[in-house]
């Protein structure tokens, strides 16, 4: 699994690295370059976009194994259905394959193949992977094992739960994506409409000291200004609204934040709006 620390912290040297190397070299190609309007959202996207990046590969993984954890709790019910003490149940099923949820099965068959109690290795079931979650799972079947109930129900029962969990969670993530693609063009549109006034008409405004004009002391430079920022602001907005509705998560909404950064300067560079 991708270190997300490692790649937040790497990006972040690199988006300082970029900083530096603009305003002190590139600036002596094409002034434009070293400007904060341009370095400051292309440093944000370079850090943003590979640490958006790791965690939604980590969320990835982890929705992929919590997919799992049905199929496996399911094959452990059906051993244990049969009287098969819960231990050995555990070393059957370790023979199959549950994709992103083999790492955790490993370690509760290494735990239980040392003599751990079978209880005792359930417990950190779902600690490599840090997921509440799936770790919940785990300590429910090490209090029915403790408890002496009827294991197999118990097994059964949380899988079927576990599969019912798992719908509801890729109901909600088709609606979400949805919502995701309608930002995301809202976005562009507030793109292209600033961008039409960033360019066809701050040049031609000529500002006098008309009385009841907003900005009477300004110039066309500093409104460009003052709508870029708007721009930059409205792209880390979604971007992080994006990270709330998908996963609760602001920094998954890094990926999207960082991409709509970099496209608005690029665009408003290539345009001569900065």
């Amino acid at each position: 699994m991708i270190n997300s620390r490692y790649v937040a912290g790497l990006s972040a040297f690199i988006a300082v690295a970029y900083f530096a190397v603009s305003v002190s070299v590139l600036g002596h190609f094409d002034p434009n370059l070293s400007t904060p309007y341009f370095t400051v959202p292309v440093a944000l996207s370079i850090f943003m976009v590979p640490t958006g990046f790791a965690r939604r590969s980590r969320n990835s993984k982890i929705a992929d194994a919590r997919k799992r954890v049905s199929d496996f709790l399911r094959d452990l019910s059906e051993y244990t259905m049969y009287g098969t003490p819960l231990s050995e149940a555990v070393l059957l099923v370790s023979r199959n394959d549950y994709g992103a949820l083999n790492p955790e099965v490993r370690l509760l068959v290494s735990s239980v193949s040392v003599g751990t109690p079978v209880e005792e290795a359930l417990r950190h079931f779902g600690d490599s992977l840090k997921d509440p979650e799936i770790q919940r799972f785990g300590i429910i079947l090490q209090k029915s094992g403790e408890s002496g109930s009827n294991t197999s129900d118990v097994i059964a029962l949380v899988s079927r739960f576990s599969s019912q969990m798992q719908l509801l969670n890729e109901e909600r993530n088709a609606e979400m994506k949805n919502y995701n693609l309608i930002l995301i063009v809202s976005f562009a549109v507030f793109l292209i409409v600033m961008l039409v006034i960033d360019v066809r008409f701050f040049d031609a405004i000529h500002i006098q000291n008309a009385s009841g004009f907003l900005f009477q002391s300004a110039g066309p430079r500093v409104l460009k200004h003052i709508f870029n920022t708007g721009i930059y602001v409205e792209a880390i907005g979604i971007g992080f609204i994006i990270g709330l509705i998908r996963d609760r998560n602001l920094v998954t909404g890094f990926m999207e934040t960082g991409a709509m950064l970099f496209a608005s300067a690029i665009i408003l560079l290539i345009s001569g709006a900065i």
